[in-house]
Parts: structure tokens; C-alpha cells; sequence
């Protein structure tokens, strides 16, 4: 029962924290004014941690390596949305590409 609690308990307050975080950006974003400096930079921050993550997750699992499946999935993914394909063949060609694979015995 107190397993139950703490996972409902740390729900809520992702949730309020979430809200609060929108909430105060809503209410901020017209009264605080950035230089266009500062604001490219906050937008290279944005894309260089969505990019280290991204790239942490296809190389790892946890702490050991993900398997060249994975990597060769990312890969073909990362092709085609370089060539502009749309959103839906890239993650099917991707997720077809892994899982052919992992079926052929590859880590």
C-alpha cells in the first residue's frame, strides 16, 4: 500500500510541477525579455540535450551496450528524416530494420 502511495504521491507532484513550470512560462514569457543572443543560446541548450540524450539511448541500455540493432535502426532513421521522408515511413522503416535483426540474431 505505501508502494502505491509514493508512485501516486510522485505523480502528483510531477504533475504540479509540470503545470507550474507551463503556467509561470505563460505568464513570464511577455514581461521577460531576452537578448537575441541569449535566446539562440537557449535554443542551442535545447537541441544539444535533446541530442545527448538521444544519442545516450541508442548506445546504451542501462549500463551496457544497446546492440548493433539498435544502432543500425538509428541509423537508417536518422537517413531518412536527412532525406526529409515523412514522420511515419522513418519510424516504420526504422522499427522494421531493428526488429529484422534481432530476429536474424543480431545483438
Amino acid at each position: 500500500m505505501s508502494g502505491t502511495f509514493t508512485i501516486l504521491a510522485a505523480l502528483a507532484l510531477l504533475a504540479a510541477g509540470t503545470y507550474l513550470m507551463r503556467f509561470t512560462g505563460a505568464k513570464l514569457g511577455s514581461r521577460l525579455v531576452l537578448s537575441e543572443r541569449a535566446g539562440n543560446m537557449l535554443n542551442d541548450a535545447a537541441t544539444t540535450l535533446l541530442f545527448s540524450v538521444a544519442l545516450a539511448t541508442t548506445f546504451f541500455e542501462a549500463e551496457h551496450f544497446a546492440g548493433m540493432a539498435r544502432v543500425a535502426g538509428v541509423a537508417i532513421a536518422v537517413f531518412l528524416a536527412w532525406r526529409k521522408v515523412p514522420l511515419i515511413i522513418v519510424i516504420l522503416a526504422a522499427a522494421t530494420v531493428t526488429a529484422m535483426l534481432r530476429f536474424l540474431g543480431v545483438p
